[in-house]
């Protein structure tokens, strides 16, 4: 069992809390603009079938299962000066930018089996190997570098603040950009690669930026006298704890509803008419949740992080219902954005302090304190939603016969597919999440966890 030491445990600066906010800005120059392009990237300049792109993201998810619990338990495990999840930032920041140059390099003049059998390589290289082994040590950092509820909570604001921005930000370039190098043709292959190329070396610089700019706290140390926990065992407790089966679940729902993005240019091109507008689509959105970001944190201490995801949810509704009246005015899709970013704001404010108070629930329930492995199965969750989301876009438009080469003449079918991803399966999807987060009372008996934690660590010294 590992026994957690505190050292140096003063409140963190805000300098350093922009300085972690860099790591998520670095993940999400590349990956969140590759969230939203890559699948029109397979389809419509790549030239892959639809629902080969929507199976080489599925299948990708299983592996990425062994990888990121095998890294949960390698991080647990790792000793350096600089701390177990903190060095991590150092030793893959370049090959999160070679991978970001080979996911958008895919060959044009290759036949369609060596595309797909590319495509699976390269994009299993960036997620089930390099952004697993930079994102899951970043994400554990919340958990290393304090042990407060406030500032683990503060951090995360700063971290999806920064992430949320970036989001906006990329998405918003990435079609510019590549007309800007592909001689202003947004299906050009060589203005995609540089422009992920270029996305890629600003994210490496960032993430150094991070590493540089923070410092862990929380020190995990193998008591002598007793036994470690074997990693079998580790996740064998995690499914005995319930809170953290619950950000299990809640974890991929979420994230399939970001994998749906991924339909933006096809409803931008087809139903609006300007592949051009998927980047505003995503800024209706982005924006809004920013701004519910930022004004999250008094309200989740005086409310609870349940209570303020749960009103979130709520007020998040109608920006799936509105699509649905006209699917085809920007205005609706625009008011639509603003109710489904304002709504997602607590979510993502409280995601990942929330599985930082799972680790101290688990550490209270089990005596154990593992927080590698906590993150890395709640991250392989994550992974396995954004993987459905991108697989019932790529089926979604398979089954309703939806044709890359086909231009604008598009069957009714297909129209329905990019509909149905767009609005009506999120919308599923936010009701399945009232549900469950309605069973999420750990706010209630935190305080006692931390004092009982505190006596625990005195009796022991």
């Amino acid at each position: 069992m590992a026994e957690a030491k505190r050292v140096d445990t003063m409140r963190i600066s805000l300098r350093e809390k922009l300085a972690y906010s860099l790591g998520d800005i670095a993940s999400n120059v590349v990956w969140s603009a590759a969230g939203g392009f890559l699948t029109y990237y397979y389809t419509n300049v790549a030239g892959i079938a639809a629902a080969a792109a929507g199976v080489i993201m599925l299948s990708s998810r299983l592996l990425d299962g062994v990888s990121d619990v095998a890294m949960g338990g390698v991080i647990d495990k790792t000793k350096s000066r600089f701390g177990k999840a903190r060095p991590w930032l150092l030793w893959m920041c370049g090959p999160f930018a070679l991978a970001s140059f080979l996911l958008f390099a895919v060959p044009r003049d290759w036949d369609d089996t060596a595309k797909i059998i590319y495509a699976f390589i390269t994009y299993n290289f960036m997620s089930t190997v390099v952004y697993t082994a930079i994102n899951l040590p970043y994400g554990v950092m919340n958990a290393m570098m304090t042990d407060n509820q406030k500032d683990r909570t503060s951090l995360n604001i700063f971290r999806m603040l920064g992430a949320m921005t970036m989001a906006v930000c990329a998405n918003l370039l990435v079609i510019p950009l590549v007309k800007l190098f592909g001689g202003g043709s947004e299906t050009n292959p060589t203005g995609w690669t540089m422009t992920f190329s270029m996305l890629g070396i600003i994210a490496m610089c960032l993430f150094i930026l991070c590493f540089l700019g923070t410092k862990e706290r929380i020190r995990t140390e193998e008591a002598k006298d007793k036994e470690h926990t074997s990693l079998i065992k580790a996740v064998s407790l995690l499914f005995r704890n319930k809170f953290w089966v619950i950000l299990l679940i809640t974890g991929v729902i979420a994230q399939m509803g970001v994998g749906t993005m991924g339909v933006n240019p096809y409803y931008a091109q087809y139903y609006l008419g300007d592949v051009g507008l998927a980047g505003l689509m995503s800024m209706f959105i982005m924006v809004p949740l920013v701004i519910g970001l930022a004004i999250s944190g008094p309200l989740i201490e005086k409310f609870g992080k349940r209570n303020c995801i749960l009103f979130g949810v709520f007020f998040g509704l109608p920006g799936y219902i509105l699509p649905l009246f006209n699917p085809y005015s920007f205005v609706f899709i625009a008011i639509g954005g603003v109710f489904r970013g304002l709504g997602m704001g607590p979510a993502v404010a409280c995601g990942f302090a929330m599985l930082a108070d799972v680790i101290d629930y688990h550490d209270w329930k089990f005596g154990a304190r593992t927080e590698g492995v906590v993150y890395s199965a709640a991250s392989f969750g994550n992974k396995v939603g954004m993987g459905l989301g991108a697989a019932a876009l790529g089926v979604g438009l398979s089954l309703g016969r939806f044709d890359g080469a086909a231009g604008a003449s598009q069957p009714g079918s297909a129209m329905a597919a990019i509909l149905i991803v767009y609005a009506i399966l999120p919308l599923v999807l936010q009701i399945i999440g009232i549900v469950l987060y309605s069973q999420y009372t750990l706010d209630k008996i935190y305080p006692q966890i931390v004092a009982e934690l505190a006596e625990r660590k005195k009796q022991s010294v």
